[in-house]
């Protein structure tokens, strides 16, 4: 696997988000995605196969746009897991219809992967599920039959998204399952000073390439916010630093990185403006370049 210029796409705007069900319309989707083509990006990667999805996908065809994607699932958490990051865990009842709605969406990831596989490249089987701070937590096993379900039933390549630490640790046993390996590289989230947040990026994904040999490793997720209740730990001119660090590094050495994120997401995480979810954009809520 190959060095394209890549990254994550979630288009929502101001005063939209899946939890509302307010989407991004076909004209605002492609104008996001003339932005980014026009910037030098080959791929996008989506998280649900759902209804945001769905609208990118018929503006990528309709508009013979020269621009792949990896489309993932959302999947909800099937496990009780008493370590939450945030919000409660779950109840019996809940993992129940969570279970339910993971087929659907299964059922929906390949629809879409054999009605668009000339656009769909990759398809991840899910995202950080076996991160033991996730309250979407799903079992090894279970992501296991998912994978295989998928490749029974689709053409492309089919990975799993994970954090670089439990791909070394949790997921392990989901690399005989999947096609590549697909990492996610937070410095940040490690309160790694930002003077040594490459280099430290830079090791985790040699690490990884150590500790698992016989699958290609990919990077599906690294970035830097903008803004953050750390106060100057955050910045513009740092984000900058990092993300040109990163492209250039990338591109060297021939590693396909989809860098997170796209644009700002208002919608994500606490009320706090200086939240740092919400900063993460290469580009702005009003898609001006960071």
């Amino acid at each position: 696997m190959h060095y394209k210029k890549s990254i994550c796409y979630s288009g929502y705007r101001l005063n939209q988000s899946p939890v509302t069900k307010i989407y991004p319309s076909k004209q605002e989707i492609l104008e996001d995605l003339q932005l980014l083509i026009k910037d030098g990006y080959e791929q996008i990667r989506m998280y649900d196969p759902g209804m945001h999805a769905r609208l990118t996908l018929e503006v990528i065809k309709e508009h013979n746009l020269p621009i792949k994607v990896m489309q993932g699932m959302d999947l909800d958490g099937e496990v009780i897991n008493n370590n939450v990051g945030w919000g409660e865990p779950l109840k019996t009842k809940d993992i129940i219809q969570n279970k339910k709605n993971n087929l659907k969406q299964l059922d929906l990831l390949i629809e879409l992967a054999n009605q668009y596989p000339d656009i769909i490249n990759y398809v991840s089987a899910g995202n950080e599920n076996t991160s033991d701070w996730n309250p979407k937590m799903v079992a090894v096993d279970t992501l296991a039959k998912y994978i295989r379900t998928l490749k029974e039933n689709i053409k492309q390549p089919v990975t799993f998204c994970e954090g670089v630490y439990f791909w070394n640790t949790h997921a392990m046993p989901l690399v005989k399952e999947v096609d590549f390996v697909s990492i996610h590289i937070y410095p940040f989230w490690l309160r790694k000073p930002h003077e040594e947040a490459l280099e430290n990026t830079f090791a985790a994904y040699e690490a990884t390439k150590e500790n698992i040999k016989d699958k290609p490793i990919i990077i599906t997720e690294a970035g830097w916010p903008t803004k953050s209740s750390l106060g100057d730990y955050t910045s513009n001119a740092f984000h900058r630093t990092y993300v040109d660090g990163l492209e250039a590094w990338a591109k060297k050495n021939d590693v396909l990185l989809y860098m997170f994120e796209a644009f700002d997401e208002p919608w994500k995480g606490s009320d706090k403006p200086d939240e740092p979810e919400k900063h993460w954009g290469v580009y702005d809520l009003n898609r001006n370049k960071k």
